[in-house]
């Protein structure tokens, strides 16, 4: 008898917790930001497109909860740093675009952002997320960080490579 009242919770639980949470509809599921594919030539393409900027390129997914932790950070740093020759350049892995574009919209990124094809994964070394790449701003290589970053050690290496 107890072992069917805690089942019973559990599935309610369950059930609250999957239907329930979702603050997305169908009616706003045709609202959500494009997330165009990203493969290493269209890749290299956008990095030259930002020549001349301190570049962040951030291999996030939604389900990653350091992810969900940095983009607040990372969402006000560009909108403070981005008329100062910067960008961020998000690049989502997740296998399932809705839920790359429901993180999207949830955290008002407004930064450029992308879908990783599995080649540009592998070029550029992605194996645990969030992966963070910084690029100087006549385009080269700067550092690389695998996890999470603060929005102070963000701003600290945006200043150094403003110089």
């Amino acid at each position: 008898m107890l072992r069917k009242f805690f089942l019973s919770v559990i599935v309610l639980i369950s059930f609250v917790y999957i239907y329930g949470c979702n603050q997305f509809s169908d009616s706003n599921i045709s609202n959500l930001p494009e997330l165009k594919d990203l493969d290493v030539a269209s890749f290299e393409k956008v990095l030259a497109e930002n020549k001349g900027k301190v570049v962040l390129v951030n291999f996030f997914a939604s389900w990653c909860p350091p992810c969900k932790a940095e983009t607040p950070d990372f969402v006000a740093t560009y909108n403070k740093f981005k008329d100062k020759d910067f960008v961020i350049i998000g690049i989502s892995i997740d296998d399932d675009l809705s839920k790359a574009k429901q993180f999207i919209a949830e955290y008002k990124i407004t930064y450029p952002t992308y879908h990783a094809k599995r080649e540009l994964e592998e070029k550029m070394g992605v194996s645990s997320i969030p992966t963070n790449i910084f690029y100087t701003k006549d385009g080269t290589l700067y550092k690389g960080i695998v996890g999470a970053i603060s929005a102070d050690f963000l701003e600290k290496t945006i200043a150094e490579l403003s110089r």
